[in-house]
Protein backbone atom coordinates (compact mmCIF):
# COMPACT_ATOMS: atom_id res chain seq x y z
CA UNK A 1 0.00 0.00 0.00
CA UNK A 2 1.50 3.31 -1.11
CA UNK A 3 1.64 6.15 1.42
CA UNK A 4 -0.12 9.20 0.06
CA UNK A 5 1.12 12.79 0.32
CA UNK A 6 -1.59 13.62 2.85
CA UNK A 7 -0.39 10.80 5.11
CA UNK A 8 3.23 11.97 4.91
CA UNK A 9 2.13 15.53 5.59
CA UNK A 10 0.20 14.50 8.71
CA UNK A 11 3.06 12.33 9.96
CA UNK A 12 5.58 15.16 9.52
CA UNK A 13 3.16 17.55 11.17
CA UNK A 14 2.77 15.20 14.14
CA UNK A 15 6.27 13.87 14.88
CA UNK A 16 8.22 17.02 15.79
CA UNK A 17 5.61 18.51 18.18
CA UNK A 18 5.06 15.08 19.73
CA UNK A 19 8.73 14.57 20.61
CA UNK A 20 9.08 18.12 21.92
CA UNK A 21 5.94 17.81 24.06
CA UNK A 22 6.96 14.32 25.21
CA UNK A 23 10.38 15.53 26.38
CA UNK A 24 8.84 18.57 28.09
CA UNK A 25 6.26 16.53 30.02
CA UNK A 26 8.91 13.94 30.90
CA UNK A 27 11.20 16.65 32.33
CA UNK A 28 8.29 18.14 34.33
CA UNK A 29 7.55 14.74 35.91
CA UNK A 30 11.25 14.24 36.67
CA UNK A 31 11.57 17.65 38.32
CA UNK A 32 8.45 16.98 40.38
CA UNK A 33 9.92 13.64 41.55
CA UNK A 34 13.27 15.22 42.41
CA UNK A 35 11.70 18.00 44.47
CA UNK A 36 9.45 15.54 46.31
CA UNK A 37 12.46 13.39 47.21
CA UNK A 38 15.10 16.10 47.64
CA UNK A 39 15.11 15.84 51.46
CA UNK A 40 15.78 12.10 51.32
CA UNK A 41 18.30 12.18 48.46
CA UNK A 42 20.49 15.06 49.60
CA UNK A 43 22.49 15.78 52.74
CA UNK A 44 23.15 12.10 53.51
CA UNK A 45 26.56 11.56 51.89
CA UNK A 46 25.00 9.77 48.91
CA UNK A 47 27.01 10.28 45.72
CA UNK A 48 25.50 12.26 42.87
CA UNK A 49 25.97 9.21 40.62
CA UNK A 50 23.64 7.09 42.80
CA UNK A 51 21.08 9.91 42.93
CA UNK A 52 21.14 10.17 39.13
CA UNK A 53 20.64 6.40 38.84
CA UNK A 54 17.60 6.62 41.11
CA UNK A 55 16.16 9.44 39.00
CA UNK A 56 16.85 7.43 35.83
CA UNK A 57 15.00 4.37 37.12
CA UNK A 58 12.07 6.57 38.11
CA UNK A 59 12.09 8.15 34.64
CA UNK A 60 11.77 4.71 33.06
CA UNK A 61 8.78 3.85 35.27
CA UNK A 62 6.76 7.00 34.40
CA UNK A 63 6.89 6.53 30.61
CA UNK A 64 3.50 4.69 30.54
CA UNK A 65 1.93 7.75 32.20
CA UNK A 66 3.75 10.36 30.09
CA UNK A 67 2.91 8.80 26.70
CA UNK A 68 -0.93 9.21 26.82
CA UNK A 69 -0.60 12.80 28.07
CA UNK A 70 1.84 13.68 25.27
CA UNK A 71 -0.48 12.11 22.67
CA UNK A 72 -3.48 14.01 24.03
CA UNK A 73 -1.78 17.41 24.01
CA UNK A 74 -0.10 16.87 20.63
CA UNK A 75 -3.35 15.81 18.93
CA UNK A 76 -5.21 18.83 20.33
CA UNK A 77 -2.48 21.20 19.11
CA UNK A 78 -2.11 19.62 15.64
CA UNK A 79 -5.81 19.44 14.80
CA UNK A 80 -6.41 22.80 16.47
CA UNK A 81 -3.84 24.36 14.12
CA UNK A 82 -5.35 22.61 11.10
CA UNK A 83 -8.82 23.80 12.02
CA UNK A 84 -7.72 27.34 12.87
CA UNK A 85 -5.86 27.68 9.54
CA UNK A 86 -8.92 26.37 7.63
CA UNK A 87 -6.88 23.39 6.38
CA UNK A 88 -9.49 20.90 7.57
CA UNK A 89 -12.17 22.75 5.59
CA UNK A 90 -9.93 22.66 2.49
CA UNK A 91 -9.31 18.93 2.94
CA UNK A 92 -13.03 18.21 3.44
CA UNK A 93 -13.91 20.26 0.35
CA UNK A 94 -11.76 17.89 -1.70
CA UNK A 95 -13.89 14.96 -0.52
CA UNK A 96 -11.63 13.65 2.25
CA UNK A 97 -13.24 13.05 5.66
CA UNK A 98 -11.71 14.08 8.96
CA UNK A 99 -11.36 10.46 10.01
CA UNK A 100 -9.28 9.79 6.88
CA UNK A 101 -6.99 12.65 7.98
CA UNK A 102 -6.68 11.03 11.43
CA UNK A 103 -5.74 7.57 10.10
CA UNK A 104 -1.94 8.04 9.71
CA UNK A 105 -1.57 9.43 13.24
CA UNK A 106 -3.95 6.76 14.53
CA UNK A 107 -1.65 4.12 13.00
CA UNK A 108 1.33 5.72 14.76
CA UNK A 109 -0.68 5.65 18.01
CA UNK A 110 -1.33 1.92 17.56
CA UNK A 111 2.40 1.34 17.05
CA UNK A 112 3.20 3.44 20.13
CA UNK A 113 0.65 1.45 22.15
CA UNK A 114 2.24 -1.86 21.18
CA UNK A 115 5.69 -0.45 21.92
CA UNK A 116 4.46 0.85 25.27
CA UNK A 117 3.15 -2.59 26.24
CA UNK A 118 6.47 -4.23 25.32
CA UNK A 119 8.36 -1.51 27.19
CA UNK A 120 6.15 -2.00 30.27
CA UNK A 121 6.62 -5.76 30.13
CA UNK A 122 10.37 -6.01 29.49
CA UNK A 123 12.12 -2.76 30.42
CA UNK A 124 10.18 -1.37 33.39
CA UNK A 125 10.33 -4.56 35.54
CA UNK A 126 14.11 -4.67 35.08
CA UNK A 127 14.39 -0.98 35.97
CA UNK A 128 12.35 -1.54 39.13
CA UNK A 129 14.46 -4.55 40.01
CA UNK A 130 17.64 -2.48 39.65
CA UNK A 131 16.05 0.29 41.72
CA UNK A 132 15.32 -2.26 44.48
CA UNK A 133 18.90 -3.50 44.35
CA UNK A 134 20.22 0.03 44.49
CA UNK A 135 17.91 0.83 47.39
CA UNK A 136 19.12 -2.23 49.28
CA UNK A 137 22.77 -1.32 48.70
CA UNK A 138 22.08 2.20 49.96
CA UNK A 139 20.32 0.80 53.04
CA UNK A 140 23.54 -1.08 53.87
CA UNK A 141 26.03 1.66 53.10
CA UNK A 142 23.76 4.59 54.11
CA UNK A 143 21.17 3.37 56.64
CA UNK A 144 20.34 7.00 57.40
CA UNK A 145 18.71 7.16 53.94
CA UNK A 146 15.55 5.63 55.43
CA UNK A 147 15.47 7.83 58.50
CA UNK A 148 12.91 10.62 58.72
CA UNK A 149 12.81 13.29 61.36
CA UNK A 150 10.13 12.91 64.08
CA UNK A 151 8.69 9.76 62.49
CA UNK A 152 9.08 6.12 63.59
CA UNK A 153 10.86 4.19 60.85
CA UNK A 154 11.09 0.41 60.50
CA UNK A 155 14.79 0.37 59.64
CA UNK A 156 14.89 -3.44 59.44
CA UNK A 157 12.75 -6.30 60.85
CA UNK A 158 11.77 -5.88 64.53
CA UNK A 159 13.65 -2.58 64.78
CA UNK A 160 12.04 0.87 64.95
CA UNK A 161 13.75 4.21 65.41
CA UNK A 162 12.64 7.83 65.76
CA UNK A 163 14.92 10.85 65.74
CA UNK A 164 14.28 14.56 66.09
CA UNK A 165 17.10 15.67 63.82
CA UNK A 166 19.79 14.12 61.62
CA UNK A 167 23.03 15.62 60.36
CA UNK A 168 24.77 13.11 58.06
CA UNK A 169 25.06 10.05 60.36
CA UNK A 170 24.82 12.08 63.59
CA UNK A 171 21.46 11.64 65.29
CA UNK A 172 19.80 13.86 67.91
CA UNK A 173 17.17 12.76 70.49
CA UNK A 174 17.15 9.11 69.53
CA UNK A 175 14.31 6.73 70.47
CA UNK A 176 14.96 3.06 69.57
CA UNK A 177 12.47 0.24 70.04
CA UNK A 178 13.39 -3.34 69.10
CA UNK A 179 12.77 -7.00 69.91
CA UNK A 180 15.61 -9.36 70.82
CA UNK A 181 15.92 -13.00 69.74
CA UNK A 182 13.45 -14.03 72.47
CA UNK A 183 10.89 -11.46 71.25
CA UNK A 184 11.40 -9.38 74.37
CA UNK A 185 11.08 -5.61 74.28
CA UNK A 186 14.12 -3.35 74.44
CA UNK A 187 13.96 0.44 74.45
CA UNK A 188 16.82 2.94 74.21
CA UNK A 189 16.49 6.69 74.64
CA UNK A 190 19.54 8.91 74.14
CA UNK A 191 20.34 12.54 73.48
CA UNK A 192 22.85 11.88 70.72
CA UNK A 193 24.00 9.00 68.55
CA UNK A 194 26.12 7.95 65.60
CA UNK A 195 25.05 5.39 63.01
CA UNK A 196 27.93 3.29 61.63
CA UNK A 197 27.17 0.74 58.86
CA UNK A 198 29.31 -2.34 58.25
CA UNK A 199 28.98 -3.35 54.59
CA UNK A 200 31.03 -6.54 54.99
CA UNK A 201 28.61 -8.43 57.24
CA UNK A 202 25.54 -6.20 56.72
CA UNK A 203 25.39 -5.13 60.37
CA UNK A 204 24.68 -1.68 61.78
CA UNK A 205 26.38 -0.20 64.83
CA UNK A 206 24.84 2.53 66.98
CA UNK A 207 27.07 4.58 69.24
CA UNK A 208 24.69 6.29 71.67
CA UNK A 209 25.58 9.04 74.16
CA UNK A 210 23.80 10.08 77.36
CA UNK A 211 20.73 7.93 77.58
CA UNK A 212 18.72 5.16 79.20
CA UNK A 213 18.39 1.46 78.27
CA UNK A 214 15.26 -0.45 79.24
CA UNK A 215 15.22 -4.22 78.62
CA UNK A 216 13.07 -7.19 79.62
CA UNK A 217 14.38 -10.60 80.73
CA UNK A 218 12.90 -14.02 81.48
CA UNK A 219 13.10 -14.95 85.16
CA UNK A 220 11.09 -18.15 84.78
CA UNK A 221 10.57 -19.45 81.26
CA UNK A 222 8.02 -22.12 82.23
CA UNK A 223 5.85 -19.73 84.24
CA UNK A 224 6.53 -16.92 81.77
CA UNK A 225 7.68 -14.55 84.48
CA UNK A 226 9.58 -11.44 83.44
CA UNK A 227 11.92 -8.96 85.00
CA UNK A 228 13.33 -5.77 83.63
CA UNK A 229 16.41 -3.63 84.04
CA UNK A 230 16.89 0.10 83.62
CA UNK A 231 20.42 1.30 82.90
CA UNK A 232 21.65 4.85 82.55
CA UNK A 233 24.71 5.17 80.31
CA UNK A 234 27.17 7.77 79.15
CA UNK A 235 28.19 5.79 76.06
CA UNK A 236 26.51 2.69 74.69
CA UNK A 237 27.64 0.76 71.61
CA UNK A 238 24.98 -1.55 70.22
CA UNK A 239 25.36 -3.80 67.16
CA UNK A 240 22.42 -5.01 65.13
CA UNK A 241 22.63 -7.78 62.56
CA UNK A 242 20.20 -7.59 59.60
CA UNK A 243 19.08 -11.23 59.54
CA UNK A 244 17.06 -10.84 56.33
CA UNK A 245 20.15 -10.09 54.18
CA UNK A 246 20.29 -13.55 52.45
CA UNK A 247 16.65 -13.27 51.39
CA UNK A 248 16.83 -9.72 50.07
CA UNK A 249 20.29 -9.95 48.56
CA UNK A 250 19.15 -12.02 45.59
CA UNK A 251 16.40 -9.78 44.33
CA UNK A 252 15.92 -11.90 41.17
CA UNK A 253 14.05 -14.34 43.44
CA UNK A 254 12.22 -11.59 45.29
CA UNK A 255 8.65 -11.73 43.92
CA UNK A 256 7.63 -8.16 44.45
CA UNK A 257 4.64 -7.60 42.21
CA UNK A 258 5.93 -4.45 40.49
CA UNK A 259 9.04 -6.23 39.23
CA UNK A 260 7.15 -9.02 37.42
CA UNK A 261 6.36 -9.22 33.72
CA UNK A 262 3.08 -10.48 32.25
CA UNK A 263 3.99 -14.19 32.22
CA UNK A 264 5.28 -14.17 35.79
CA UNK A 265 2.26 -12.22 36.99
CA UNK A 266 -0.10 -14.75 35.42
CA UNK A 267 1.87 -17.63 36.98
CA UNK A 268 1.83 -15.95 40.37
CA UNK A 269 -1.92 -15.24 40.21
CA UNK A 270 -2.71 -18.82 39.15
CA UNK A 271 -0.49 -20.15 41.93
CA UNK A 272 -2.35 -18.08 44.53
CA UNK A 273 -5.72 -19.23 43.20
CA UNK A 274 -4.78 -22.92 43.02
CA UNK A 275 -3.32 -22.93 46.53
CA UNK A 276 -6.30 -20.89 47.80
CA UNK A 277 -3.98 -18.36 49.41
CA UNK A 278 -6.62 -15.63 49.28
CA UNK A 279 -8.30 -16.88 52.46
CA UNK A 280 -6.62 -14.24 54.65
CA UNK A 281 -6.96 -10.47 54.28
CA UNK A 282 -3.21 -9.97 53.67
CA UNK A 283 -3.08 -12.58 50.91
CA UNK A 284 -6.26 -11.21 49.37
CA UNK A 285 -4.70 -7.73 49.23
CA UNK A 286 -1.53 -9.11 47.65
CA UNK A 287 -3.55 -11.05 45.06
CA UNK A 288 -5.49 -7.88 44.18
CA UNK A 289 -2.22 -6.01 43.69
CA UNK A 290 -0.93 -8.75 41.41
CA UNK A 291 -4.09 -8.66 39.32
CA UNK A 292 -4.03 -4.86 39.18
CA UNK A 293 -0.42 -4.82 38.00
CA UNK A 294 -1.32 -7.32 35.28
CA UNK A 295 -4.23 -5.19 34.08
CA UNK A 296 -2.07 -2.04 34.04
CA UNK A 297 0.17 -3.67 31.44
CA UNK A 298 -2.74 -3.35 29.02
CA UNK A 299 -4.68 -0.31 30.25
CA UNK A 300 -2.02 2.31 29.50
CA UNK A 301 -1.52 1.22 25.85
CA UNK A 302 -5.31 1.39 25.36
CA UNK A 303 -5.32 4.80 27.06
CA UNK A 304 -2.96 6.09 24.34
CA UNK A 305 -5.54 5.28 21.65
CA UNK A 306 -8.38 6.78 23.70
CA UNK A 307 -6.42 9.98 24.35
CA UNK A 308 -5.75 10.44 20.65
CA UNK A 309 -9.41 9.83 19.78
CA UNK A 310 -10.28 12.43 22.42
CA UNK A 311 -7.65 15.01 21.50
CA UNK A 312 -8.01 15.01 17.69
CA UNK A 313 -11.74 15.88 17.57
CA UNK A 314 -11.29 18.34 20.44
CA UNK A 315 -8.63 20.18 18.46
CA UNK A 316 -10.88 20.30 15.39
CA UNK A 317 -13.79 21.53 17.52
CA UNK A 318 -12.09 24.33 19.48
CA UNK A 319 -10.19 25.63 16.43
CA UNK A 320 -7.32 26.90 18.56
CA UNK A 321 -3.71 25.97 17.94
CA UNK A 322 -0.63 26.97 19.88
CA UNK A 323 0.26 25.93 23.41
CA UNK A 324 -1.96 27.87 25.82
CA UNK A 325 -5.57 26.84 25.18
CA UNK A 326 -4.83 23.19 24.23
CA UNK A 327 -2.62 22.80 27.33
CA UNK A 328 -5.44 23.93 29.62
CA UNK A 329 -7.88 21.47 28.02
CA UNK A 330 -5.34 18.61 28.09
CA UNK A 331 -4.57 19.37 31.73
CA UNK A 332 -8.25 19.24 32.70
CA UNK A 333 -8.73 15.91 30.90
CA UNK A 334 -5.57 14.47 32.46
CA UNK A 335 -6.61 15.56 35.98
CA UNK A 336 -10.01 13.87 35.54
CA UNK A 337 -8.38 10.72 34.16
CA UNK A 338 -5.66 10.56 36.84
CA UNK A 339 -8.15 11.22 39.65
CA UNK A 340 -10.33 8.33 38.46
CA UNK A 341 -7.25 6.13 38.11
CA UNK A 342 -5.97 6.94 41.61
CA UNK A 343 -9.33 6.44 43.32
CA UNK A 344 -10.03 3.11 41.62
CA UNK A 345 -6.51 1.78 42.18
CA UNK A 346 -6.68 2.62 45.88
CA UNK A 347 -9.97 0.74 46.14
CA UNK A 348 -8.46 -2.27 44.35
CA UNK A 349 -5.45 -2.29 46.68
CA UNK A 350 -7.85 -2.38 49.62
CA UNK A 351 -9.78 -5.26 47.96
CA UNK A 352 -12.95 -3.12 47.86
CA UNK A 353 -13.58 -3.60 44.13
CA UNK A 354 -12.56 -6.12 41.48
CA UNK A 355 -9.08 -5.54 40.05
CA UNK A 356 -10.05 -5.43 36.38
CA UNK A 357 -12.92 -3.02 37.13
CA UNK A 358 -10.60 -0.70 39.03
CA UNK A 359 -7.95 -0.79 36.32
CA UNK A 360 -10.32 -0.20 33.41
CA UNK A 361 -12.85 2.30 34.84
CA UNK A 362 -10.98 5.41 33.53
CA UNK A 363 -10.81 3.90 30.04
CA UNK A 364 -14.42 2.73 30.22
CA UNK A 365 -15.46 6.31 31.05
CA UNK A 366 -13.35 8.00 28.36
CA UNK A 367 -13.73 5.49 25.50
CA UNK A 368 -17.41 6.12 24.65
CA UNK A 369 -16.84 9.87 25.01
CA UNK A 370 -13.89 9.75 22.57
CA UNK A 371 -15.80 7.63 20.03
CA UNK A 372 -18.86 9.91 20.26
CA UNK A 373 -16.74 13.04 19.81
CA UNK A 374 -14.90 11.52 16.84
CA UNK A 375 -18.18 10.47 15.21
CA UNK A 376 -19.85 13.84 15.76
CA UNK A 377 -16.82 15.73 14.47
CA UNK A 378 -16.53 13.58 11.35
CA UNK A 379 -20.19 14.21 10.42
CA UNK A 380 -19.91 17.94 11.30
CA UNK A 381 -22.54 17.78 14.01
CA UNK A 382 -20.90 20.27 16.44
CA UNK A 383 -22.77 23.27 15.10
CA UNK A 384 -21.90 25.53 18.02
CA UNK A 385 -18.23 25.52 17.00
CA UNK A 386 -18.83 25.79 13.28
CA UNK A 387 -20.33 29.23 13.22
Amino acid sequence: MRIKKLDLYMIRLFMTPFFMIYITIFIIFMIQFFWSQIDELTGKNISIFIILKFILYFGVSIIPLVTPVALLLTSIIIFGDLSENQEIIAIKSSGISLFRVMIPILCITFILSIGLYLFSDFVIPKARMKANKLGYQISLSHPSFKLKERIFVNLFPNFFIKIDRINNNYLHNVFIFFYDKNSLINTIISKKGVLIPNQEDGSIQFKLINGVLYSENFTNIKKKQYSYQLVEFHTLIQNFKIHSVPKIKNLDDYDFYKTLNTINLIKKINFFKKKNYNNTYGNKIYLCKLQLELQKKFTFPVTCIIMFLTGAPLGAIIRKGGIGYPTVIALIIFIIYYTLLTITQNKVEKAEICSWVGAWIPNIVFFPVSVWMTYKTVIDDFYIFNK
